[in-house]
């Protein structure tokens, strides 16, 4: 690539020294979950930085130095940043792209009701940065596609409407990022990243960009569309093996078996490493991305049934969930319709705020469907927070479940895992259940307090 701008003139080996000197602007497009630690990361390595995303109430609420996510110590970094001048938040898209020498994109890749691939925040943010885009500037993609995406949808976009072309007039690189809600601050910082680009010098440029917040290191790949798959199939790897441990524990239910112990004994033997079940997959990763990869599959006509199966048995957890319920109930001479259900858990992950995808959200649902009066309780989130998102909620557990026909466990907090099961038969109502989907109680010693028990991959545990 030959150009005279101050960022793609530069030696790879400089890049990093002039983005901690503060010399170099990285634009950060998308303030989401990934996008804003990302931004605060970088303002953290000494780079000016500037955030963007088309959510006005989130922009404001950042440049008033708070953060609009809860995400561990990330409202001391905005913060910090803030309040620096290091980072500043905008609405500007096309104003923002033509500042940055580095630009990198965390938009969200989602799928329509039909789960087909949606990646129209994809198409609208190329096309605003290519508005801006300066000629030697260094485009980096992070969000997670389909192979091709990135040399199609956001290559092409960003030529149309900058004029420019990518390897000659600016870099393009493909990057995936690796982390996980309660702890994406860690991650980004401490997995190693995979990088995949359009040319030699987009790859080196790219990978001394993201050395400055990376600590793990970086998996060089041969292309983009290799770096695309490695996010996919990671992804998908582990959907499929919770959908095995689903399937294990259903056939444990029906065959007097329970699923734990089973899997204990079976995750002695080295290669064995099967999952604990549960309700079900949320987070938005699981349940959107196997979707992004049996579309591209379909269009080169590959099937991917093991993939699409893997998604169905994952699915249907909520509802296995709620025929564990209503036998339970029957068991203590009570129906779904009246009975008073208390669920514990809104999150998708155990000691984690966030509710994307949540298997427990259909539960509720399902609940509702069937006549059950439902409250819901998450010591992560406040009474109002559940008001907000239209529950009826307790301001803390013992209220919760006081009187409860019932009590579901969905998620495994570390607070679920403390509970006191004597207290529990003592303030639910008499004949009450128990259904533990996420293996925090003992079965046996449930059942000899009175209650009655049943719980996901739970079959015979009395002997």
């Amino acid at each position: 690539m030959t150009t005279s701008s101050s960022f793609m003139g530069l030696k790879p080996s400089k890049i990093a020294e002039e983005i901690r000197k503060g010399k170099l602007t990285v634009c950060i497009v998308g303030l989401g979950w990934m996008g804003l630690p990302t931004a605060c990361l970088f303002a953290e390595a000494g780079a000016n930085v500037i955030g963007v995303d088309i959510n006005p109430r989130a922009v404001e609420i950042l440049n008033k130095g708070e953060s609009h996510l809860s995400e561990p110590s990330l409202k001391q970094l905005v913060k910090k940043h803030i309040g620096s001048g290091r980072l500043v938040a905008t609405t500007n898209l096309q104003e923002a792209a033509s500042k940055g020498d580095v630009i990198i994109i965390v938009v969200p890749t989602m799928i329509d009701r039909q789960k087909k691939p949606d990646y129209s925040a994809v198409e609208d943010a190329s096309r605003e940065i290519g508005k801006g885009l300066r000629a030697g500037s260094m485009v980096i993609f992070e969000s997670t596609c389909g192979p091709r995406v990135t040399e199609t949808i956001v290559k092409e976009t960003l030529e149309k409407h900058s004029g420019l072309k990518a390897a000659k007039d600016f870099g393009l690189a493909y990057s995936p990022i690796r982390a996980t809600s309660g702890r994406i601050l860690k991650d980004l910082q401490e997995y190693p990243r995979v990088v995949g680009a359009i040319d030699e010098y987009s790859m080196e440029a790219a990978c001394a960009v993201l050395s400055t917040v990376v600590k793990g290191g970086m998996i060089k790949t041969r292309d983009m569309r290799t770096a695309e798959a490695t996010k996919l199939f990671e992804s998908v790897y582990r959907d499929l093996n919770i959908a095995l441990a689903n399937d294990f524990a259903i056939f444990c239910e029906e065959a007097g078996i329970d699923y734990v112990k089973a899997m204990e004994a079976a995750n002695t033997q080295p290669y064995s490493h099967l999952h604990f079940p549960g309700v079900g997959v949320g987070g938005h990763c699981l349940p959107v991305y196997p979707y992004l990869l049996t579309e591209e599959a379909k269009a080169l006509g590959v099937k991917m049934a093991l993939v699409k199966q893997a998604r169905r048995i994952n699915e249907n957890m909520p509802k296995h969930a709620l025929r564990l319920t209503a036998q339970g109930l029957r068991a203590c001479g009570k129906a779904l319709a009246r009975a008073k259900v208390t669920v514990l858990g809104i999150a998708y992950r155990a000691n984690a705020k966030e509710t994307r995808y949540s298997p427990a959200v259909e539960l509720i649902s399902l609940l509702k469907r069937r006549g059950s009066r439902v409250t819901v309780y998450d010591p992560n989130f406040s009474s109002a927070e559940m008001a907000k998102m239209g529950y009826s909620s307790e301001p803390n557990l013992r209220r919760a479940i006081e009187k409860a026909d019932c009590l579901i466990i969905t998620v495994a907090h570390d607070e679920f895992k403390q509970l006191n099961i004597r207290q529990l038969s003592t303030r639910m109502a008499k004949s009450s259940l128990v259904v533990d989907c996420a293996q925090v109680l003992d079965p046996s010693s449930v059942e000899k307090t009175g209650l009655t028990y049943r719980g996901v991959g739970r079959g015979t545990w009395s002997k």
